[in-house]
């Protein structure tokens, strides 16, 4: 018996220590660390151009730890095989940790789960741009408005050849496709920093970073009113999401500001001030267009809910939706020719769209069946757009019919979101982010499932890192897609409850 004893303790230590969620922050807090080293190395291609400065390396630890452990005499190819297994090990630790949660085998404090995504988030904070250039983008149109009264609706970065942060812009004329209210924030911001573009990356990160913290104080809010038996699940299934974190906190996208203002408007429908949280949703399409799929079904709640309301309600609510855009537009507005064009870029076709691999499929089909070659991808693009438009203006009609309540309200969005990662045909890693975040919140594991599933994809799409098959990705995204539908409808077919969550009192 005693030996017997002696070799169960070993055992019993071992589960209990993959059984402690802490112990996968700790792992996912090593695997940040060595996603911050691939940023900072020059032949890898997850940080972008930026100045080279010790400031962004951490003060030359980074770089330092990168000689110590070998990475930088890595090749680029095994560079990406390191980072491609490193998103695997975070998504992995990530995922155990909420099952652990989700079975009521671990409890966490709100404290410490906002805190190790704190510490996770350190890592990338404070070093280059991650994967994306955008927050160049940013600083550039936000220094038109703040030190050359120009329009960034009107003019691009290639108009104001001397702004330190060109030289690391990929679309140099493109104008700014951002809603006005985030073009006056950047403004503030480069106001703050400046004209360095070291100084520009800093403070972007920090603006993005400080919403992101504040959603996860919202979050935790919304989810103690609405479904406090999985509140901790809930929370940290935002909080410690590694594309979250590497995308959009290491990237410093504009998403982060709209998901504060998205989530922000639920709390505030939840605590029955309606007006309100019609003028948070308005202000985040005033940071990107994107928002407005998330205000439809919730102007359609409120309407729905006439009984609730009084004459004063509405007045207040159309005053919000019709005074909010004219007041943020009309002192830069650029003209009907300007929006056509940023109208546009929404037509164009990533490679890690659905529509782009059914795209090719009907190309080839076509071609087959003897049509000319230039032809037949003009008929498949076409046909491609029409089809998942109307398929995702389908969706969004039935999906805003189902809203009833605050709960089919959250539901319905989330499911709406997932459409249009699935519908899009321009889809970007970070756009994963918000739309994950908003699936999560609806309480549902299932929703929960789709949008961890849609991030752990999307942050191994990363054409420029690796050399896996363009097309790999958005078949992924379609195999997700029929999957949630067949769960969906055997789980309703059997009468279960597999898509809400409990509902709080």
């Amino acid at each position: 018996m005693i030996r017997g004893e002696k070799t169960e303790q070993p055992r019993r230590r071992l589960v209990s220590a993959v059984n402690n969620p802490r112990l996968m922050v700790a792992i996912m807090f090593v695997c940040m660390w060595l996603v911050a080293i691939l940023a900072v190395q020059r032949n890898h291609l997850l940080g972008v151009d930026a100045p080279k400065s010790r400031l962004l390396t951490l003060g030359g630890f980074l770089t330092g730890s990168a000689r110590a452990l070998g990475i930088s005499r890595l090749s680029s190819a095994v560079t990406s095989e390191f980072y491609a297994v490193l998103i695997a090990v975070l998504f992995l630790s990530y995922i155990w940790a909420l099952v652990l949660v989700a079975r009521g085998k671990a409890t966490m404090s709100r404290g410490f789960i906002i805190g190790a995504s704190v510490a996770l988030c350190l890592w990338v904070l404070f070093i280059t741009p991650l994967y994306a250039k955008d927050l160049f983008n940013y600083a550039s149109y936000g220094k038109m408005l703040s030190f050359h009264g120009a329009n960034p609706y009107l003019h691009g970065a290639a108009d104001f050849p001397r702004d330190p942060v060109l030289p690391y812009i990929s679309w140099k004329h493109a104008i700014s496709v951002y809603g006005p209210l985030f073009t006056y924030l950047s403004a503030l911001i480069t106001l703050i920093a400046r004209q360095g573009a070291i100084a520009n990356i800093f403070a972007f990160k920090l603006v993005g970073f400080a919403f992101f913290l504040g959603s996860l104080f919202v979050v935790d809010s919304l989810a103690r009113r609405m479904f406090p038996s999985r509140r901790a699940f809930i929370l940290v299934a935002v909080a410690w999401n590694p594309l979250v974190i590497i995308h959009l906190v290491g990237g410093a996208h504009n998403d982060l500001i709209m998901l504060f203002l998205i989530l922000t408007a639920f709390l505030l429908y939840r605590q029955e001030k309606p007006v309100w949280a019609l003028f948070s949703c308005a202000l985040a399409v005033m940071i990107k267009t994107t928002a407005v799929f998330v205000l439809i079904p919730m102007l359609v709640l409120f309407l729905k809910q006439n009984s609730r309301w009084t004459l004063r309600k509405y007045g207040q609510a159309a005053a919000v939706l019709i005074v909010t855009p004219l007041a943020l537009y009309l002192p830069i507005w650029p003209g009907t020719a300007a929006l056509k064009t940023i109208i546009s870029v929404g037509t164009e076709f990533s490679a890690a769209s659905v529509p782009r691999l059914f795209r090719e499929g009907l190309t080839t089909v076509l071609r087959h069946l003897g049509m000319h070659p230039s032809s037949a991808t003009s008929v498949a693009m076409t046909a491609s757009r029409a089809v998942f438009i109307l398929g995702f203006l389908a969706l969004l009609v039935f999906f805003c019919y189902r809203v009833r309540d605050m709960y089919s309200l959250l539901l319905s969005v989330a499911a709406i979101m997932f459409a249009f990662a699935i519908c899009t045909t321009w889809l970007m890693p970070w756009y994963a982010g918000f739309i994950a975040a908003v699936m999560i919140v609806s309480g549902s594991y299932l929703m929960a499932a789709g949008g961890i599933g849609l991030t752990f994809v999307l942050s191994l799409y990363a054409p420029r890192i690796n050399g896996s098959p363009p097309q790999l990705f958005p078949a992924a995204l379609g195999v997700l897609a029929l999957v949630l539908l067949l769960v969906a409808f055997r789980s309703r077919l059997h009468g279960t409850r597999f898509l809400r969550a409990e509902a709080g009192p």
